[in-house]
């Protein structure tokens, strides 16, 4: 009888143990395991206790939410369950609740904005989080975007600043600078002796000014092309680039005419330069600084020419369509001739025209009178959309838009650039540091490089003068907003 009493013990002593370990183990899983318990009513993420196995927490809106407490716990099987949140179930309030054994549970809310119980909104942007027990939460930082840099989009400009200072270079007149594609700004200028073509190129606007160059042509020692090497250009067209320059000829330095050199090379500072030969046009007369611009398909050239029977004129701007970069095709029309006081100081004289889009506008500034402190700087525009082969379409500022000031004479042999990334508009031209100059100005070396920003009014025209004293100027974009 004894033993039977101490086996019945026994047994009631194991049953309740049992129901003990039951209890012990539940909490187990949700305290002691790989899995995390959130039970502040703040948590982002939701548990789960089976340690193999992820929860994928996904939302077709941006925000997540949890309730005061989510707790899941599993043995083989993800189960999300909320008293009265949205976690892990539509946030609609339909009550469905995703489960899978032993894989991801993702949920998709309905709504925009998911939140606690306890009033607090979480948000996420657009993210996945991954929650695995055996693992600590991951973000994959390579398929983050990088929103800081507006450089690719037309909303707003990147942000830009960077000094330079004047005269940037010296003993460079008629100055070209060319940003291309490959990060290089190309430089190309007159020199003093009339005699030479140097090429040089910098990373930077400020670059250039200690950038070594390179002489890429020299004038012929007889004939054509032989004197007077004037205001060379560089374009890079179809794939090759191009020089277009002004030169007259031993037998006579003043029958100038307008010629081309050509280089297949990636690099124009290497490769070699063939000479395409001079650009004939309607009148075998005095013509120089030539320039070219493509729009819409056609490419054009515009370039200054004395024409015979304007006695009272020295040279006017005229354009030509292109068949290809050295021949002009179709009519040749004239632009502009001096009509104003400011262009008929010394010389009737409009030359060196150079092409700006912007604005809807095709602007073309020009330089005007003689080379001394009365030159100047002009403006011709069009509407993008006009006939830019009747003359009709095009308008002309009465007064220089660029003249002597600041301690600057004779500022022009203007053309347009931009700052690195293209959203600044930048003035490149010459100008003398002094007034008088004694002897002939075309003897005189002292036209230097000078370069400043461009600024619009709300009309959409240019404002470019007046010219910026010497020292250092810092362009930006924050001189836009001035």
């Amino acid at each position: 009888m004894d033993r039977i009493i101490v086996i019945f013990a026994v047994l009631l002593l194991s049953l309740g143990c049992g129901s003990e370990n039951s209890t012990s183990s539940g909490e187990c899983d949700a305290t002691s395991c790989d899995a995390d318990s959130d039970s502040d009513g703040d948590s982002d993420t939701d548990t789960d206790s089976d340690s193999d196995s992820d929860s994928d927490s996904d939302s077709d809106s941006d925000t997540d939410s949890v309730s005061d407490s989510d707790t899941d716990s599993d043995s083989d099987t993800d189960t999300d369950s909320d008293s009265d949140s949205d976690t892990d179930s539509d946030s609609d309030g339909d009550g469905d609740s995703d489960s899978d054994a032993d894989s991801d549970t993702d949920s998709d809310s309905d709504s925009d904005t998911d939140s606690d119980s306890d009033g607090d909104t979480d948000s996420d942007t657009d993210t996945d989080i991954d929650t695995n027990s055996d693992t600590d939460t991951m973000w994959d930082t390579d398929s983050l975007t990088d929103t800081t840099s507006n450089a690719d989009t037309d909303t707003q400009p990147r942000y830009e600043s960077f000094d330079v200072t004047n005269p940037l270079i010296l003993e460079r007149a008629d100055p070209w600078m060319y940003r291309h594609t490959d990060g290089f700004y190309y430089f190309i200028a007159t020199e003093p002796d009339y005699a030479r073509i140097y090429l040089r190129r910098a990373e930077t606007v400020q670059g250039l000014a200690d950038a070594m160059e390179q002489q890429i042509w020299t004038r012929h020692s007889s004939g054509e092309m032989g004197a007077h090497i004037w205001a060379p250009e560089i374009h890079f067209i179809d794939n090759a680039w191009y020089i277009y320059f002004a030169a007259g000829s031993t037998d006579n330095i003043w029958a100038i005419r307008i010629y081309v050199l050509e280089n297949t090379a990636a690099n124009p500072l290497t490769g070699t330069w063939t000479e395409k030969g001079r650009i004939p046009t309607a009148w075998e007369s005095f013509s120089l600084d030539a320039t070219t611009f493509e729009h819409n398909g056609t490419r054009y050239l515009l370039w200054a020419q004395n024409d015979p029977d304007l006695v009272a004129q020295n040279t006017n701007i005229y354009i030509s369509a292109m068949s290809n970069p050295w021949t002009l095709s179709g009519p040749q029309v004239m632009l502009s001739k001096s009509d104003y006081e400011w262009e008929k100081i010394g010389y009737a004289v409009n030359e060196g025209p150079a092409v700006l889009k912007r604005s809807g506008r095709i602007f073309v500034s020009y330089s005007a009178s003689a080379t001394d402190a009365n030159y100047a700087v002009g403006l011709l525009w069009a509407s993008e959309d006009a006939d830019f082969l009747n003359p009709a379409s095009w308008h002309k500022s009465a007064e220089p838009v660029l003249k002597s000031g600041n301690n600057v004479f004779g500022p022009g042999h203007s053309m347009f650039t931009t700052s690195p990334d293209g959203t600044l508009d930048l003035l490149v031209y010459h100008g003398r540091d002094y007034e008088f100059i004694d002897g002939d100005p075309l003897n005189n070396p002292d036209r230097h490089t000078r370069v400043q920003q461009i600024f619009w009014d709300s009309d959409g025209m240019p404002i470019i003068g007046p010219p910026v004293a010497n020292g250092t100027i810092t362009i930006s974009t924050d001189n836009l907003n001035q």
